[in-house]
């Protein structure tokens, strides 16, 4: 039984769900019982290759191939993490801006601010290191309002320890995982919790390859994996 031709019928009784190796183990033993579990493992990793499937975790997969969420890059964050790179060599940080959001949200954002993400030692000498160069930065503990009252804003926070971080054009960017994590558990956030982070995480896990070990990984860092894991389920229930 060759794996690349039985796709459709895979799709049709997999697709809409998170597959395990056991699915997939399910799927192949109904036409060949006495099939070996190396074969089983041999024919995932094929259907990997070919863009049949893609990793979502481990031991995780979906249909389709890899989709690695990239962020927009513009010239304020490659000025800002330029200057910190100077400022802060050894210190550990990440950037990202509210706009990305605007793929996944059902309510658009006519708004946008930048978010500079510290190691906890370095957040107040960043902050004030900013302060220097930049006319709107405001620390997060001071956030007073809404963040649509601050378009344009550079908001300096705590970066959690073993936080997902990635280089974008040799600037560290925070992942999509820490992305979902952030908006459906951060205080200043809240504005999209509820319904909508629900139709947040179910468009970005349509779109790009989630990797939920990451997620999960995360979100038990900052105390927060069982309402990750509550968003998850209800999204594969869907």
């Amino acid at each position: 039984m060759a794996p690349y031709s039985d796709a459709d019928k895979m799709k049709e009784r997999l697709s809409g769900k998170p597959i395990t190796l056991n699915d997939m183990d399910t799927f192949y033993r109904e036409a060949e019982p006495c099939i070996p579990k190396a074969t089983v493992s041999w024919r995932v990793h094929n259907l990997v290759r070919l863009g049949v499937l893609r990793r979502t975790g481990k031991g995780l997969y979906r249909f389709g191939e890899m989709r690695v969420f990239t962020p927009n890059t513009d010239g304020k964050m490659k000025r800002i993490g330029r200057f910190l790179k100077t400022r802060f060599p050894f210190a550990r940080y990440c950037l990202w801006d509210l706009s990305c959001v605007n793929q996944f949200s059902r309510h658009l954002i006519n708004f946008n601010v930048l978010f500079v993400d510290v190691e906890r030692d370095a957040v107040d000498a960043a902050y004030h290191a900013l302060k220097e160069t930049l006319s709107k930065v405001m620390s997060i503990n001071h956030l007073y309002d809404n963040l649509s009252e601050f378009d344009g804003t550079v908001f300096v926070r705590p970066l959690v320890t073993e936080s997902p971080v990635r280089k974008e054009e040799n600037i560290p960017v925070a992942t999509l995982e820490k992305m979902l994590v952030d908006l459906a558990t951060d205080r200043e956030f809240i504005s999209f919790q509820g319904n909508e982070i629900y139709t947040i995480f179910e468009a970005a896990f349509e779109k790009y390859t989630v990797n939920q070990n990451t997620l999960l990984r995360y979100a038990s860092r900052k105390h927060k994996k069982e309402e990750i894991e509550k968003i998850i389920a209800t999204i594969n229930r869907q």
